[in-house]
């Protein structure tokens, strides 16, 4: 399904029925899988905060220049928060990932919501958007085209609950992990505590939940989007539920 859907990111009949029940078997497993830890029948691999940087190249420092331009103080602590969670789950789980893919995915890959570049929401998905903004960015300073097509495949898909990496590259299976462990708490536990202190402590959360939920109740999203299915399924409730607002 998940290369199925058009540029624009508007779902068909068929396409927004798959969608729909990929996120309910997403969180039977997500609760599955969160028992099993409790019961310590599962286990993940434990770091700590120091255990991750941010890279340091030339196109990255480039990537945080766009993003302190574009974002709003709330929405790039976001994103900042998004690549620590999605570089951690890499840890957790053992999956090998490109740094600097995961870095300029993660930090870039909510720019279809920003001021600059919301008017999008009501014509196309703006993860879709996304995908091309980051990739023509990419591109234009530097990066060879399969690695640009990479960074676009994982914001273009981070809105889903399942993504094959296999299929489509272990950077964009964890942005969307990341992505969502921030926005309605969901891997949460894959992590260990403190590092997710300390990552709250240096990207504050503070009021990113009252303007995620706004951004996605009050923006125009074009309709059968991924963000107009998630919205009238009850986007609200999940984000209020955030257990990283209330145990962190």
């Amino acid at each position: 399904m998940q290369d199925n859907f058009t540029q624009l990111g508007i779902l068909n009949k068929n396409e927004i029925s798959r969608f729909k029940i990929s996120l309910i078997k997403s969180t039977l497993n997500e609760n599955i899988k969160r028992v099993l830890t409790q019961l310590g029948l599962n286990s993940y691999a434990k770091f700590n905060f120091n255990d991750l940087t941010i890279p340091d190249s030339k196109l990255a420092l480039l990537a945080i220049e766009e993003a302190n331009d574009i974002y709003n103080p709330i929405l790039l602590k976001h994103c900042y928060r998004t690549f620590f969670w999605s570089a951690g789950i890499a840890i957790s789980e053992g999956i090998k990932t490109d740094n600097e893919l995961l870095f300029i995915s993660s930090i870039l890959h909510d720019s279809g919501l920003t001021d600059k570049h919301n008017h999008i929401c009501s014509q196309q998905c703006f993860a879709n958007y996304g995908g091309d903004y980051a990739k023509n960015f990419v591109l234009k300073n530097g990066m060879d085209t399969n690695n640009a097509n990479l960074v676009k495949k994982a914001i273009d898909l981070h809105l889903y609950p399942n993504v094959d990496k296999v299929k489509f590259g272990n950077e964009a299976y964890l942005l969307s992990k990341g992505a969502a462990m921030d926005v309605i708490g969901s891997h949460y536990f894959q992590l260990p505590n403190e590092f997710i202190k300390a990552t709250h402590k240096k990207y504050s959360r503070i009021d990113f939940k009252d303007d995620i939920i706004q951004t996605i109740e009050e923006l125009k999203h074009k309709e059968n989007t991924r963000a107009d299915i998630l919205y009238k399924m009850g986007f609200n409730k999940l984000a209020n539920k955030n257990r990283l607002d209330t145990n962190f």
